[in-house]
C-alpha cells in the first residue's frame, strides 16, 4: 500500500492491477470526480491517468506488476478529453472511431459515465470483435451501465451477437447489419437515453473506409468521436459534420499482436471453461450457416456421377435449389459448376476445433462452443461448451459455424475463411 499527497492539478499514471482510495480531497478519473471515502480500480495491464481536482490524500493498493508514476506537464491529454467530452450532450447514439490502442474503450467508459452522472440511462455496445471487453471474442456485445466504471471490462455483456471471426475484413457487411441490430435493440428494448458504440481499429484500407461509412449511414449517430493520430480518419469522416476529434494519449499502452492473441484466447476459455461435452441432434438444432442435412439428400448413384464431374470422392451431399452441399475427400473449400448446379465442396473433418456460436431465435448468442465432431450418418454434432449452455439448450435455435479454429487449450490455430465460400448467399 502506498499513500500519496497529490496537489491540485497534478496528474498520475496508474497501471493495474490497482485500487485507488480517496482519503481526502478530490480525484478525477474517466469522466468522474471521486471524493473522500470513494474508490475505483484499475484492471491488470490497463493504464489510467488520474488528476487531483483539489489537494488530495490518496491510498494506492498496487498488485503484482502495477506501476504508479507522476506525469510531467504536457504528457497526458486528460484535460483535453474532459473539455471536449463534457461539452457534448450525451443523449442519442455516439460512435467512437480510431486505430488500435488509441484509447477508444476509455473514451467509451467516459461517455457512459458522463451520461450516468447526468441521470441518463446508458448502454455500451462493444463492436471490437478482436478485443471485446464486454463479452467473448468474435462478438458484438451489449451492456447497461448501473455504476461508474474505469474500464469496459468491469461490465458484463447482457446480450451478444456472434460474428464468427476476430477480424471484420471478410465479413464487414454482416457486421454492419448486426451492429445496427444491437443499436436498435438497446434503444427499443432497453429504452436507454445514451448508446455508446465502440468500434474495432480497422480503419486504414479502402474496405475499412467503406465499412465505417456504411455503419455511420446506417446507425445515424448523433455524434462521432474520432481519436486521430494524424489524418488517418479523414477518408471516413469526410462529409460528416457531427464530429469531434480527440488526440490519442501519448503514453497509451501499445499491445503487440501476441498480446492481443493471448487476450482473445483467455476470452475463449473464460466463456467455455470448464468445458462439458454436449451431443446435439442437427435435425432439432441445425447449422445456421451451412445447410448440411437439409434439403434433398443425394443418392449414392448420383454421388458417384457428381464425384466424377468434380474430380473428387463425395461422402455426403444435399441439394437445396440450384446448389449442392457436398462433403468431399479434400483439404480445400471449393465451388464448382456442374451443369446447372453449383457444388459447394466441404472438406471432410472440416469441423474439428471450429469455434461455434449457439444462437437463440432472436439471433443472440446463448454461448460459445468448439466443434469436436460431426457424425454425418447420425446427423449429430459433439460440441465442447459450458455447463451454462447445457442448461439453456432449450433456448438454442441453431449453431453458427465460426471462422476460427482452436486447439484443445482454446489457443487459436488458424482462420477458416474458406467456409464463407460454402455459406448460402
Amino acid at each position: 500500500m502506498t499513500i500519496r499527497v497529490i496537489k491540485a492539478g497534478d496528474i498520475y499514471r496508474v497501471e493495474g492491477p490497482a485500487k485507488v482510495v480517496v482519503r481526502s480531497g478530490q480525484i478525477y478519473a474517466t469522466g468522474v470526480t471521486y471524493t473522500e471515502g470513494q474508490s475505483f480500480t484499475v484492471l491488470r495491464a490497463r493504464r489510467l491517468a488520474i488528476k487531483a481536482v483539489a489537494d488530495a490524500e490518496v491510498e494506492f493498493v498496487l498488485g503484482p506488476g502495477a506501476l504508479l508514476e507522476k506525469a510531467a506537464p504536457g504528457e497526458e491529454i486528460i484535460d483535453e478529453w474532459e473539455r471536449q467530452i463534457s461539452s457534448l450532450d450525451p443523449r442519442g447514439v455516439i460512435l467512437i472511431l480510431g486505430m488500435m490502442d488509441v484509447g477508444k474503450s476509455t473514451v467509451a467508459a467516459m461517455l457512459g459515465n458522463k451520461a450516468l452522472s447526468r441521470g441518463y440511462k446508458a448502454a455500451i455496445i462493444d463492436a471490437d470483435v478482436g478485443q471485446n471487453d464486454l463479452g467473448p471474442p468474435t462478438t458484438v456485445s451489449l451492456a447497461r451501465l448501473a455504476r461508474y466504471v474505469t474500464h469496459l471490462r468491469q461490465l458484463v455483456a447482457e446480450k451478444s451477437i456472434f460474428l464468427q471471426s476476430t477480424s471484420l475484413e471478410k465479413i464487414w457487411p454482416r457486421a454492419v447489419e448486426k451492429i445496427v441490430k444491437a443499436v436498435e435493440y438497446v434503444k427499443n428494448k432497453w429504452q436507454v437515453d445514451t448508446v455508446v458504440v465502440n468500434t474495432d481499429g480497422w480503419v486504414l484500407d479502402e474496405d475499412a473506409v467503406v465499412f465505417k461509412r456504411q455503419l455511420i449511414d446506417k446507425i445515424k449517430p448523433t455524434v462521432i468521436v474520432a481519436i486521430q493520430v494524424e489524418n488517418e480518419l479523414t477518408p471516413i469522416l469526410n462529409g460528416y459534420g457531427n464530429v469531434i476529434v480527440l488526440p490519442p494519449p501519448p503514453y497509451a499502452r501499445r499491445r503487440s499482436r501476441e498480446d492481443r492473441r493471448i487476450h482473445r484466447e483467455m476470452g475463449y476459455g473464460r466463456y467455455i471453461f470448464p468445458p462439458i461435452e454436449l451431443a446435439v441432434s442437427l435435425d432439432k438444432i441445425p447449422l445456421c450457416n451451412l445447410p448440411l442435412f437439409q434439403g434433398v439428400e443425394i443418392s449414392e448413384d448420383m454421388r458417384r456421377m457428381l464425384a466424377k464431374a468434380i474430380g473428387m470422392s463425395i461422402i455426403k451431399a444435399y441439394q437445396q435449389g440450384a446448389r449442392v452441399y457436398a462433403v468431399v475427400n479434400s483439404d480445400s473449400w471449393m465451388l464448382k459448376k456442374v451443369g446447372g448446379f453449383q457444388v459447394a465442396c466441404i472438406p471432410l473433418d472440416f469441423e474439428k476445433g471450429l469455434l461455434v456460436g449457439l444462437e437463440d431465435r432472436e439471433g443472440f448468442l446463448v454461448g460459445l462452443g468448439v466443434l469436436k465432431k460431426l457424425y454425418l450418418d447420425r446427423r449429430r454434432a459433439v460440441i465442447y461448451t459450458s455447463a451454462e449452455v447445457e442448461k439453456r439448450i432449450g433456448d438454442v435455435s441453431c449453431i453458427r459455424l465460426g471462422l476460427v479454429r482452436l486447439d484443445d487449450s482454446f489457443n487459436e490455430v488458424e482462420k477458416v475463411p474458406g467456409l464463407l465460400r460454402a455459406e448460402p448467399a
